[in-house]
């Protein structure tokens, strides 16, 4: 089975295993950084990736799935997947305004879309942050 281990840091890590503890045993082997911890595991029904090799002798990622693409970011990121939906959303620009020069309105919009995507983005930062994990923790019932 496939993988996808969301990190507190933000990061994914995808892995090929029998069960969920292969796959975090997989994940911790390939190292964590220093208080990144594991905080989602969960099967990923399809994965699509192709390799290229490089002058180097190396292999780099050339492309994948949109649907692999979707899939992560539907799951793992649900913050920035709404940021992208939101900034596509968007009017890019209002009605054409005569007494404003073009390129500052579409500077104004580019930058009104990123800062979009910027804050999913920041949002997705802080949601499995160490501090976050431990309020949760912290409010979940006492089973014991």
């Amino acid at each position: 089975m496939l993988y996808v281990l969301r990190l507190t840091s933000g990061d994914c890590i995808v892995a090929a295993a029998r069960d969920e503890n292969d796959a975090r045993d997989c994940a911790t082997h390939l190292g964590l950084e220093t208080g990144e911890s594991i905080a989602t595991v969960r099967e990923l029904p399809q994965f699509t990736l192709r390799f290229s090799p490089t002058e180097m002798g190396s292999l780099e990622v050339n492309s994948w799935s949109d649907a692999t693409l979707d899939d992560i970011l539907a799951h793992e990121y649900p913050a920035l997947d709404e940021a992208f939906r939101s900034a596509n959303s968007a009017e890019f620009m209002s009605s054409p305004n005569l007494n404003g020069p073009l390129i500052d309105r579409l500077r104004k919009a580019y930058e009104r879309n990123t800062e979009i995507i910027r804050k999913g983005l920041r949002q997705e930062q802080e949601r499995f942050s160490s501090a976050q994990v431990l309020k949760t923790k912290r409010a979940a019932p006492n089973n014991g």
